[in-house]
């Protein structure tokens, strides 16, 4: 007898009532959304392997939340942090109005003067690596947010140089440590393209500031 095995994933939506969105401003309904591995057998799950995401979803607006965390979407946190340490990584961190400006065209949220220095000292002493946090936060985003997530690293790219290979690398690193393939990540970079980069400034022939 031949015996067809394998793994699939699959995903779970429970409703869990009204919640303030941060994002719509007002009360929306919110769902549970659970997305997991199973192994199955001639196609059949039977066996749940391992849970790779777990967020709270707005139905008006779609956005993901980490569960009791309301404040802002999930996304939010990893787009500040992300923007600031490609800014680092080619020495233009004294321009955080162009962080400050990508974080809020993409999430209709602020970086702050006072996040940006905490941030930037964090960064600056890699009390934490850049991939491991992604990964860690991955399970808190859905497509929308691992989107945002990749189109704020193309645009800190886009406004440090032109978009070289070793430059590349660097969003095709953070889309790894998201879980997305290529085609993903290339998804995402075009439609920041289709928006005309959101009409952020290149920085390329400024000199860092002292």
């Amino acid at each position: 007898m031949i015996f067809l095995f394998g793994e699939r994933a699959r995903a779970k939506t429970v409703p869990i009532g009204s919640r303030h969105c941060a994002v719509c401003d007002t009360e929306q309904p919110f769902s549970e959304q659970l997305e997991s591995t199973w192994f199955c057998l001639f196609g059949l799950p039977l066996l749940p392997i391992e849970q790779f995401a777990e967020y709270w979803r707005c139905e008006h607006c779609l956005s993901a939340y980490q569960p009791n965390a309301l404040e802002a979407p999930s996304s939010v946190p990893l787009v500040k942090r992300i923007c600031l340490y490609i800014l680092l990584g080619y020495n233009q961190h004294a321009h955080v109005a162009v962080a400050q400006e990508i974080c809020l065209k993409l999430c209709g949220f602020e970086l702050t003067d006072s996040e940006t220095k905490d941030l930037v000292r964090d960064i600056s002493a890699r009390h934490v690596d850049i991939v491991d946090y992604v990964q860690s936060q991955a399970a808190y985003l859905n497509g929308i947010g691992k989107q945002q997530v990749l189109e704020a690293a193309f645009l800190a790219t886009h406004a440090c140089c032109e978009l070289q290979y070793e430059d590349r690398l660097r969003i095709n690193l953070i889309g790894n440590a998201l879980g997305v393939g290529l085609e993903f990540v290339d998804y995402a970079i075009q439609q920041s393209r289709k928006k005309n980069n959101y009409e952020i400034r290149r920085l390329r022939h400024l000199e860092p500031e002292v």
